[in-house]
């Protein structure tokens, strides 16, 4: 059991008198937020159940976040709003199915909080599992149809409507869908375009704007909402893995609430393994508390410097690369011990689970880091390319570089080179790069 000088918190406390990591995350993300300016609160409001459909915890799921939020549940109660899958043989009737819903969707996306809780069907289930991956999934439904719906609407010379779509689903990517974004990098199946605003396709569509839509443009996307602080990211990872080790002292409990069937050869055969290669779990979180300290330094070092630095110090788009199977695991261990023979004892296996667990905890920051970079990359192109455009307007011809835009850049790291074409101009950094014509 991880004792109270390694869980760098000290409270609030379970009933048992561990530290209850899963309420102090919640106190984190919640500060001072007011469920009437909790976006998550409408979305859950109006699109009820359906949020968690085909999630074996879907009830619980339900009940747990309407009493969070102070929603009222009642079970005949039908959603206000459906989500269905984009229709391109039907659009008009999928519009009419989905239009009411994704129009409440940017109220909800720009509220100034948005709060979503985790979940957790006991006191003793920990934060780990807590993330209520229904909902980040339902957000990337969420965008994915926000972005159809502006797509059609750029065809049909809908250009106002198109790009408050394209809005609406920055927001929920820099509120909520970079958690579903992470969760797909994690299991390496995701695909980044699915969530990212579409600079590239809404370029296409500005010679159908008016100059008034253009320089509105360039504002709103000053105005998207900030990210969360990179360091609070950081700790509640932290907290994550450190709640995990706080339950390995009760690994058959452990692993029933990771549903493994403990009746199985491999079931046994975990719990025969975590039972007789002995832990020291106070040193494992010492050595996980040590490497997300040292990370937190270096976010700090990073703050201000340009995108190839905090690339090289942060290691951005760096894998964990953990081992996968047992196969893999043993592997690992074996080849850990040929060069630390120290590692058979209990001390440096101590150790060398803490620092797997810390290199887990800091890629996941890094790989959120990299993803709010990504769309800040692409976020800062377009504002270039709504200002580039008006100018071709005005000139008749496109700058010989962005200062004649009079245009300071929204973050100054981003590293934008400009390069003016025969027929366009091209924007790029080491994250993204942007072609007009």
């Amino acid at each position: 059991m991880v004792s109270p000088e390694t869980t760098v918190i000290v409270e609030p406390l379970k009933p048992d008198g561990t530290v209850d990591f899963h309420e102090a995350i919640q106190e984190v993300l919640r500060r001072d937020t007011q469920p009437a300016e909790n976006g998550f609160r409408d979305i859950l409001r109006d699109y009820g159940r359906a949020i968690f459909a085909g999630d074996r915890k879907a009830a619980v799921l339900h009940a747990v976040l309407c009493e969070e939020l102070d929603v009222n549940q009642d079970q005949e109660a039908q959603p206000a709003f459906v989500l269905t899958p984009f229709e391109p043989n039907n659009v008009p009737q999928w519009l009419g199915a989905v239009g009411d819903g994704l129009d409440a969707v940017h109220v909800a996306a720009d509220r100034p909080h948005y709060f979503i809780p985790l979940v957790r069907e006991s006191s003793s289930d920990f934060a780990a599992l807590s993330l209520p991956f229904a909902v980040y999934a339902f957000h990337e439904r969420l965008s994915e149809a926000l972005l159809s719906r502006a797509e059609e609407r750029f065809d049909s010379q809908e250009v106002e409507g198109a790009w408050q779509d394209v809005l609406a689903s920055a927001r929920l990517f820099r509120r909520a869908t970079v958690n579903a974004a992470w969760l797909h990098a994690l299991q390496s199946s995701g695909n980044e375009e699915t969530y990212l605003i579409p600079a590239p396709w809404v370029v296409e569509t500005l010679p159908r704007w008016t100059p008034e839509q253009l320089e509105q443009a360039v504002k709103n996307l000053e105005s998207l909402p900030a990210w969360q602080d990179r360091q609070t990211t950081l700790t509640i990872l932290q907290y994550q893995l450190l709640d995990l080790l706080s339950s390995m002292h009760n690994v058959e409990g452990l692993l029933h609430r990771l549903d493994h069937d403990l009746n199985t050869r491999d079931g046994r055969e975990i719990i025969v393994a975590l039972s007789t290669i002995a832990f020291d779990w106070n040193t494992v979180a010492r050595e996980l508390n040590s490497a997300v300290r040292a990370y937190g330094d270096l976010l700090e070092q990073a703050a201000g410097k340009n995108l190839e630095e905090q690339f090289e110090l942060l290691r951005l788009g760096e894998s964990a690369a953990l081992p996968s199977d047992k196969q893999e695991w043993a592997q690992f261990l074996a080849d850990s011990v040929s060069h630390d023979p120290s590692l058979i004892f209990t001390p440096g296996r101590s150790k060398l689970a803490g620092s797997v667990a810390g290199d887990l905890v800091t890629w996941a920051a890094g790989e959120m880091y990299r993803l709010q970079l990504l769309e800040e990359s692409r976020t800062q192109a377009l504002r270039w390319a709504l200002a580039l455009e008006k100018y071709r307007r005005e000139n008749q011809a496109y700058p010989d570089s962005l200062d004649a835009l009079g245009l300071p850049p929204m973050v100054p790291d981003m590293q934008f080179e400009y390069e003016k074409q025969d027929a366009g101009y091209r924007l790029h950094n080491k994250m993204f790069q942007l072609e007009g014509r």
